[in-house]
């Protein structure tokens, strides 16, 4: 993690302190927006900042584009789709190029499979490109659709890119409400304000100093063991949830708290999942602003809910799929995902049986609800965290009681 390194506290020290010292709102905006491409350019490197600058200067300019262009036109769309291609291309460039290229020449097999594996070389990613397309795609889809007018000031969209507490890893921010706190450079952050973030900074290092980093070293040793059986398999899916949960949302939290020491309010991003009662309730409190996301422009998009429920289990088995391979380029990933949609698909389909209703009508059942939910989720961090032939392994393991 960055924010535990030694060059970030020193810098955060540094850049934390002359923040006061600015005189004006203006210059404290322009102060944050450098500070932020110094972050970048240290942690990116020049070959990794170069890719995210041509595509924000391609976002930003294509976005002036389309707001020229008459409402529903055939040229709006055709610009938004070309628009659109470019951080979508630059991310399965940067982040799936090796997976996609390696799948094919092991379908195709023989010497044309063998000549394609030579292609297979993955190039250096670019830091946080995932965030970075998210955030374009949102910005574009958003701009397009008429929900925000396109940022004319490339200051204030350079910001949006590249404010450093949520550049690597979220939460994942929507330009309207982040850069309405900026309408008139950045005010000086309040007192009460400032200590909340930093009592969120600390809570976010001691969750991922305390409890997931020691939930990592049980982890590695159960690793280590080659007689699991039932008891310790369990042991190990609850690590890992704890693991995850600990590290990601201590993660998000510091992100957060930075942003409130500066003045700045980002959306928030886990809110308890392990108490959520059904597979959907967890989705609602779990990584909430990539949720939220999915859902608004994936989901919706393909039809979400509005063609029938066959079409709406393969809406949300894709856009699951889709929201497990961004995790990572791995088909285990995206099999996490496709488990994720089939169990969201199950419950919205009990839900609405009349045996459904009565279960969600007795009172005992929010518990035995909660269980199930955690289960369903621990097992999933299986298949999230390992490749298909050790979650085999490990599942047979699970028939073992002795």
């Amino acid at each position: 993690m960055i924010f535990n390194t030694c060059w970030f506290f020193y810098f955060f020290i540094i850049f934390y302190a002359l923040l006061w010292l600015m005189p004006s709102a203006k210059i404290r905006f322009f102060f944050v927006l450098a500070s932020s491409a110094v972050f970048h350019y240290h942690f990116a490197g020049p070959a990794g900042v170069t890719p995210i600058i041509i595509m924000a200067i391609i976002t930003f300019f294509m976005a002036q584009w389309m707001d020229s262009l008459p409402s529903d036109s055939s040229a709006k769309k055709q610009v938004f789709t070309l628009a659109l291609l470019v951080p979508v291309f630059g991310l399965i460039f940067y982040k799936y190029r090796a997976l996609l290229i390696s799948s094919t020449a092991s379908a195709i097999g023989g010497d044309m499979g063998k000549t394609l594996t030579e292609y297979a070389i993955q190039p250096a990613m670019p830091l946080a490109i995932s965030f970075f397309t998210f955030e374009f795609v949102h910005y574009l889809t958003d701009v397009y659709h008429g929900k925000g007018k396109p940022v004319r000031n490339p200051f204030k969209f350079g910001i949006f890119c590249i404010f450093f507490p949520s550049i690597v890893s979220g939460p994942i921010k929507r330009f309207q409400p982040f850069l309405a706190q900026m309408e008139n450079g950045l005010e000086r952050p309040r007192l009460t304000l400032a200590a909340l973030g930093l009592a969120q900074v600390l809570l976010g290092f001691f969750k991922k100093l305390v409890i997931a980093d020691n939930a990592t070293i049980l982890i590695h040793l159960l690793e280590k063991r080659t007689d699991l059986s039932f008891g310790p398999v369990c042991l190990l899916m609850s690590l890992l949830s704890i693991r995850i949960l600990f590290d990601f949302s201590g993660y998000s939290d510091i992100a957060i708290g930075l942003g409130k020491m500066i003045g700045l309010e980002l959306p928030v991003n886990f809110n308890f999942p392990y108490i959520a009662r059904n597979i959907t309730d967890f989705w609602q409190r779990w990584h909430m602003s990539l949720s939220s996301w999915i859902r608004e422009y994936i989901y919706i998009p393909m039809g979400g809910n509005r063609h029938g429920h066959g079409r709406k289990f393969l809406n949300l088995t894709v856009t699951m799929f889709v929201c497990g391979l961004w995790h990572g380029a791995s088909w285990h990933f995206g099999i996490w995902g496709i488990y994720h949609g089939l169990g969201l698909t199950l419950h919205n389909t009990w839900e609405k049986t009349s045996l459904g209703s009565r279960w969600a009508d007795w009172s005992p059942s929010r518990w035995v609800d909660i269980a199930l939910t955690n289960v369903f989720v621990a097992y999933g961090w299986l298949l999230f965290f390992y490749p298909m032939d050790e979650v085999f392994k490990l599942t047979q393991n699970l028939f073992k009681f002795i």
